[in-house]
Formats: C-alpha cells, sequence, structure tokens
C-alpha cells in the first residue's frame, strides 16, 4: 500500500502537466457511482487529505473548468452504460497513455527511455486502492476486450465532460473510489 509522498509523487508525475484530473473520495453508497459522481462534482475531499490534482481547462463556451470538470447529471444507469469494466494491467497502462498527446504514450517525449519510471508511478497509484479493486474506463476499445492493450489505444472516448474528448481511469475499492482524467480542448 502507498503512502501520501510516494502518492503525491506518482501523481505529479502522471497528472502534473497538461489538462487533467487526478482525486480519490470515500465510499459513503452501497452504489459506487454515487461516489464517484461526487468526486467527479467536486463534492467530496481524499478521505486520507491526499493531494488531488484539477488542471481542467475552461470549456469552449466558458462553461466546465476547474469548477465543474465534469457532466455530472445523468442517471446512474446512464452513467454507467458510457464505462467499460478493465483489468488492472489495462488500468495501469491508461494512467500512463493519459499523458500522451491523443491518449497515446507513443507520444510521451522520451517515452521508451521513461516507459519503466512511468509504470511505477502508475501501480503505486493503482495500490492505493487494494488488490480486491475494480475498474472502468470510458475507452470503447474496452467494450470488448476488458483486457485490451490500453497503451496506445486506437478507439473512441465517451466523453463525461464538455470537452473535444476526454479519458480515463476509475477505481472503486470497498473504501474509496478514484477517478483519473485527462482533458483535450480544440
Amino acid at each position: 500500500m502507498t503512502d501520501s509522498a510516494s502518492w503525491e509523487a506518482a501523481l505529479l508525475e502522471l497528472f502534473g502537466g497538461g489538462w487533467t484530473f487526478a482525486a480519490a473520495g470515500p465510499r459513503k453508497n452501497d452504489d459506487w457511482r454515487r461516489d464517484v459522481l461526487s468526486v467527479m462534482a467536486l463534492k467530496v475531499n481524499d478521505p486520507r487529505k491526499w493531494r488531488s490534482i484539477n488542471l481542467a481547462p475552461q470549456g469552449p463556451g466558458g462553461e466546465a473548468g476547474p469548477d465543474e470538470p465534469f457532466l455530472v447529471d445523468w442517471s446512474l444507469d446512464e452513467f454507467e452504460s458510457l464505462l467499460y469494466t478493465v483489468g488492472e494491467l489495462s488500468a495501469s497502462q491508461l494512467l500512463i497513455a493519459l499523458q500522451g498527446e491523443h491518449y497515446q504514450a507513443c507520444n510521451i517525449p522520451d517515452f521508451e527511455n521513461r516507459r519503466e519510471r512511468l509504470f511505477a508511478y502508475s501501480e503505486e497509484i493503482l495500490s492505493r486502492f487494494g488488490p480486491e479493486a475494480t475498474y472502468y474506463t470510458n475507452v470503447a476499445q474496452a467494450r470488448e476486450n476488458p483486457n485490451a492493450d490500453l497503451l496506445n489505444p486506437d478507439s473512441e472516448w465517451n466523453c463525461l465532460s464538455n470537452f473535444t474528448t476526454d479519458c480515463g481511469v476509475i477505481v472503486v475499492s470497498g473504501s474509496e473510489v478514484g477517478v483519473f482524467w485527462a482533458f483535450f480542448e480544440d
């Protein structure tokens, strides 16, 4: 399990630049979707008081931005229909890919030389949620294959924001949820 300093180092490395969002929140409801939507709506704080990152851009019409990075007015079923279950390795790959242009690890500067370190940071982030965690993404490629290689996904995304595209990973454990996202705006 990770500690506060390791969490912060990993978060800053993977989400400290660009238009990104990385936050954790408590599990308060039987239905994890309510807890995730609370994190996305900025209604809860990290239960451990660890670092979060919210660098969402201002939306095209002045909407969204850091005060409202996600659309959160879906029904629970609508929200879940936009997400696909993925395995831990796919989630780890996508946490890295979110740094690259168009959510592609191949577009990360000097990726091959940084690959091992980036995977270590990704695994550090996911370790917070324990071995029983479940993972979700809005990458359509995962619809047919929950173990898809998401390091360089060739896919579409179900947008959860007002931005041109957005992509991310949701992590759910018995006591916490995490939302890790990147945004792109023309």
